[in-house]
């Protein structure tokens, strides 16, 4: 076999106009990592919907069951806001996990608006038809199809951070709640 000189390797990596295969491997690296982390965040928000909604389903009998003492002893204002921090919380994990609005991820070129033929989103209602023509352009276009990808990216990032944002609320307002439940609880005792 004949070898190749450096300078003929160096562009057979470069396409004139089209993605190198180093920056085509770092893209795929990231939509990876994207992917594996609102997973993650998917996965935390679903442990905190779980417990809460088993301390609801096992907190709801004791307290029917024991009503009296609860009443005699002033445990209500404990109980009223484990309760209430549970339900918050779930609400706030349902939110989290609920997915993102389709359609919305595009940009605006002259007169119309551009979306990208890469995202599910933006072509589920659109028929077959325009679907392969919308691609076909895009796949013929390199520079359209770099501006897809990083507005993909873009959008995948953006929408990961909310996530994340609203995870920390969520494991937020459940530990201040079962903190105040508890202290609520002890002082009760006390008093």
């Amino acid at each position: 076999m004949e070898e190749r000189a450096p300078e003929e390797r160096t562009l057979i990596k470069k396409p004139k106009d089209g993605i190198r295969k180093d920056s085509f491997n770092m893209i795929r690296t990231v939509y990876r990592n994207n992917i594996d982390l609102t997973n993650i965040a998917d996965n935390k928000a679903n442990i905190l919907l779980s417990l809460n909604s088993l301390m609801l389903t096992f907190l709801i009998p004791i307290v029917l069951s024991n009503l009296e003492i609860i009443i005699q002893y002033n445990l209500y204002l404990p109980l009223i806001l484990l309760s209430s921090t549970c339900i918050v919380t779930i609400i706030l994990a349902a939110i989290t996990t609920r997915p993102i609005r389709m359609g919305q991820q595009g940009f605006h070129s002259g007169e119309s608006k551009k979306s990208s033929p890469f995202f599910f989103g933006n072509y589920y209602k659109m028929p077959v038809k325009d679907y392969m023509q919308l691609l076909e352009q895009t796949i013929n276009d390199p520079a359209a199809t770099k501006d897809f990808v990083k507005l993909d990216l873009y959008f995948m990032g953006k929408g990961l951070g909310e996530k994340y944002s609203r995870i920390r609320i969520c494991y937020n307002v459940f530990m201040i709640g079962l903190v105040l439940a508890v202290i609520s609880t002890i002082i009760v005792i006390i008093t």
